[in-house]
């Protein structure tokens, strides 16, 4: 009970999921460029280490996911 309240009073408490939800998204639009960055490099030695493909993939799960419930209202 004392969460809900902590959450129902603040901006993202009531909008949480869609907050989620644009937060992915900008997460899917970064890793998305540093994958393509990654794979247009000059030095085909420098990798890096940073799964960039896989960031991709849970940013846009997490972002998909909240936005069905963003929209649904949960």
């Amino acid at each position: 009970m004392a969460r809900m309240i902590v959450l129902g009073s603040t901006f993202l408490g009531n909008h949480l999921w869609t907050s989620l939800s644009v937060l992915s998204g900008m997460i899917v639009l970064i890793s998305s460029l540093a994958d393509r960055g990654r794979s247009r490099r000059k030095n085909i030695e420098a990798v890096g280490f940073m799964p960039w493909t896989a960031i991709t993939v849970f940013a846009v799960l997490s972002a998909v996911i909240s936005a069905a419930l963003a929209i649904k209202g949960a």
